[in-house]
């Protein structure tokens, strides 16, 4: 069966301020990789897909486009790139890609959704042997009021509901589909909502209504919204628990390493403690610090002095010196946060402090 992909790369990100300031959400890294690359590698391992049209924003859709081009990806997809001027709803956005998909089958991925290995394959199973007109793919959840849910009977979805207050059913939706090309018809027959937007589930509702087979798969295992910065971390530490220890430059007698470790190269590591898991990758430096768990540390970052855990730093990031331990905290790219090092002030080192630093943010502790 041959198929093809959409991959909705837009929204702003607010609720990632101020990350989101200089880079849109789906580029933002987990485990040192972009969430959209993380989704890449999922459709290159568990499906037949060879074409993949990514749906982007006006302000960050040339980024995206550009990271893309000039990965690895590039051998193993063609791409096309389509831009949503406005955001007019998740339907609206697959219906800009319907010239591109040529009357077949299609995934259809959020962009900053992560899952575990082996759920797109056994969802693109079902979906192959069932052909359902549509496959949502599901996931229980314990308080399912913020999401959109579906409810389901007999092996089939018989109603999708936005984020009821009284819900009857804990199976959120996971932002994954698998449709045939009449989805494409249902859209068409739908009006805007009361956000004035074309709704996804509104179409599968129709599809739904028209006596149309809509089935489910339920994960097992993990799935992320990396849309706060919460779940981008928690989604950063199951990432990194997968990953196998890879120590590619030398480590000093002077260095303890417990746990799963990732080195990459031209790595400087000086009288530190790495408690994994931990991935650092090339050109960075650490001297007199205590990492870990959880923590990715990206390319040319500087860190002198300082412990920190179940944390996300990005590259060229340089913290020197800081008295506390720096917990479930995110920094972009170019932070320059250094403590000087007065006596007066006593080193805390149990004391924990989170931050959520957007690029190029400079501080000096006095």
């Amino acid at each position: 069966m041959t198929m093809k992909a959409v991959i909705l790369s837009g929204g702003s990100g607010a609720r990632l301020a101020p990350l989101t300031n200089t880079i849109t959400k789906q580029l933002l890294p987990v485990a040192n990789k972009p969430t959209l690359f993380h989704i890449l590698e999922l459709i290159k391992e568990e499906t037949p897909v060879t074409s993949i049209s990514i749906v982007v924003s006006e302000d960050y859709g040339h980024q995206v486009k550009e990271r893309i081009l000039n990965s690895e990806y590039k051998k193993h997809f063609e791409f096309d790139f389509v831009f949503q001027d406005k955001p007019l709803g998740l339907a609206h956005a697959v219906q800009l890609t319907s010239m591109h998909m040529q009357n077949e089958s299609f995934l259809m991925f959020l962009g900053d959704i992560l899952i575990n290995k082996g759920e797109i394959k056994k969802a693109y199973e079902q979906f192959t042997k069932n052909k359902p007109e549509t496959l949502v793919i599901l996931k229980e959840v314990e308080d399912p009021r913020p999401y959109g849910l579906a409810e389901v009977e007999n092996g089939r979805v018989t109603k999708l509901v936005e984020k009821p207050q009284d819900p009857k059913s804990n199976l959120c939706l996971a932002g994954i589909y698998m449709f045939n090309p009449s989805i494409f018809y249902a859209i068409a027959n739908i009006k805007p909502s009361y956000r004035n937007e074309l709704e996804i589930t509104d179409a599968v509702d129709f599809q739904i209504s028209q006596g149309k087979k809509v089935e489910y798969y339920v994960i097992k295992s993990w799935w992320f919204d990396i849309g706060t910065p919460e779940n981008m971390i928690k989604a950063n530490e199951v990432a990194l628990e997968i990953k196998k220890p890879d120590l590619q430059s030398e480590i000093k007698p002077t260095v303890k390493i417990k746990g799963t470790v990732t080195v990459e190269k031209n790595v400087l590591i000086e009288n530190s403690e790495i408690t994994g898991p931990v991935i650092i990758a090339k050109n960075s430096v650490i001297k007199g610090c205590k990492i870990g768990p959880n923590v990715s540390i990206g390319e040319s970052v500087t860190l002198e002095n300082i412990k920190i855990e179940n944390s996300i730093i990005r590259e060229n990031t340089r913290i020197h010196h800081f008295p506390e331990t720096i917990s479930n905290s995110i920094f972009g790219r170019n932070i320059e946060l250094n403590f000087s090092g007065n006596h007066s002030v006593n080193y805390n080192g149990n004391k924990k402090v989170r931050y959520i630093l957007g690029d190029d943010t400079k501080c000096s502790l006095l």
